[in-house]
């Protein structure tokens, strides 16, 4: 159940697009800012700057993320992305509210990027931004994307058939000359250091990392919208967005906590290898919140560990359900074909598999990673309805569908 982030891949939910010439609100033309020489698509750049003023009216905090933290001036924000790659160092973005002056990067600023916000124009790395973008209803500034194979938005991809958003990796490798001539106010990563990023860099495209896929827990992860929101200036948006999800999340679990634990087989075989979750990792959260445990319940880290079936065989036959991320699979006869030895678990035997692959894209994308990373109370509602059928009557799928007889 862990994401794959290949560029391009699943987790390349990348978005390109074409520049377009952005309208101010009620859509004029925006004048350029003296104070900096730009402007915001709704008319949030400021034309009398006071060094008294705070310009943040509304504040987000972080409550579930811990991989970037976020703090303010009287005019900007600092957001520090503790591990923008697996292994890489912090990195420190000044965004600054457009019309206002930059702060001098000394001292703990020192090194850091300048991004005048809000921007207006994005290119996106990953699919997994896509809801983000969606959510707070700024889906005009998507203007790139890496490849459109594997997003599953229809809004989204509309887009990119209008011409409105391009795509700048199509053949898994960023074209420079694309995504420089663009000028995009910002490239979102994919949360993995891409060789194209350095002469990005050093051509004046601001990079700004995303690496969500590195937080432990769902609700981390869905939290960095407010990521999202510090750079599109829709903080409010966020707050009301990310408190809702929150909210339902919570109240979903703690009607699961008040049930006995159903045993669960999380995963597959890929490659010969059974990935099980850790118990630091986001999808033993997710099984845990939903009423749920399994064999490994307590193997410490937040990755996971690799097994082989007759391993999982052996300690796991008897769960009572099984949750699974396989794209192809439909139905039992498509389980057992991929491999004769799982018709031997007693959730194949009752009929309780389960698979996240009930909502596709056209070009082979799961909106279980798309989707999914921002909405977990809709993964845990699908949880809950598998594991405690009689807490959630009438339940709706999302991403989870049972495999066919």
């Amino acid at each position: 159940m862990g994401i794959p982030r290949p560029l391009g891949g699943a987790l390349l939910a990348v978005l390109p697009a074409i520049l377009l010439t952005t309208a101010a609100c009620g859509g004029t033309e925006p004048s350029a800012s003296p104070a900096t020489g730009a402007a915001t698509a709704d008319g949030r750049c400021v034309t009398s700057y006071d060094a008294n003023t705070d310009y943040f009216p509304v504040k987000q905090t972080l409550k579930h993320a811990t991989n970037f933290t976020l703090t303010y001036a009287k005019n900007y924000q600092v957001v520090t992305v503790k591990q923008p790659a697996p292994n890489a160092k912090p990195e420190t973005y000044v965004l600054v509210r457009c019309g206002t002056p930059a702060p001098q990067l000394t001292g703990e600023l020192a090194g850091a990027v300048t991004i005048e916000t809000p921007i207006e124009s994005l290119y996106s790395a990953s699919t997994t931004h896509l809801p983000f973008i969606t959510e707070l209803g700024v889906l005009d500034r998507l203007k790139g994307v890496a490849s459109a194979g594997y997003i599953t938005s229809p809004e989204v991809l509309e887009r990119v058939k209008s011409g409105a958003v391009t795509e700048y990796a199509s053949g898994q490798e960023i074209d420079t000359e694309k995504v420089i001539g663009a000028k995009p106010d910002v490239l979102m990563t994919q949360g993995t250091e891409d060789k194209a990023y350095g002469p990005l860099r050093q051509a004046g495209i601001k990079v700004v990392a995303n690496a969500e896929w590195l937080e432990s827990t769902a609700l981390g992860r869905a939290e960095w919208i407010k990521l999202m929101a510090a750079l599109t200036g829709t903080e409010a948006k966020a707050n009301e967005v990310f408190g809702k999800i929150e909210s339902d999340y919570t109240a979903l679990a703690a009607k699961a906590k008040a049930t006995t634990p159903v045993t669960v087989l999380p995963g597959q075989m890929y490659q010969g290898q059974w990935s099980m979750p850790n118990v630091g990792s986001y999808v033993a959260g997710l099984i845990k919140d939903a009423g749920g445990t399994y064999a490994w319940a307590d193997t410490p880290g937040s990755g996971s560990t690799t097994l082989d079936l007759e391993t999982v065989l052996a300690k796991a036959k008897d769960a009572k359900a099984w949750l699974a991320q396989v794209n192809e699979w439909k139905s039992l006869a498509d389980v057992e074909k991929s491999d004769a030895r799982y018709a031997k678990f007693s959730a194949f035997e009752t009929g309780e598999v389960w698979s996240a692959n009930k909502t596709m894209g056209p070009g082979g994308g799961n909106d279980y990673w798309e989707r999914g990373v921002a909405r977990p109370d809709l993964i845990l509602g699908d949880l809950v309805a598998i594991l405690h059928p009689d807490l959630a009557p009438g339940h709706e799928f999302t991403f989870y569908q049972k495999m066919t007889s």
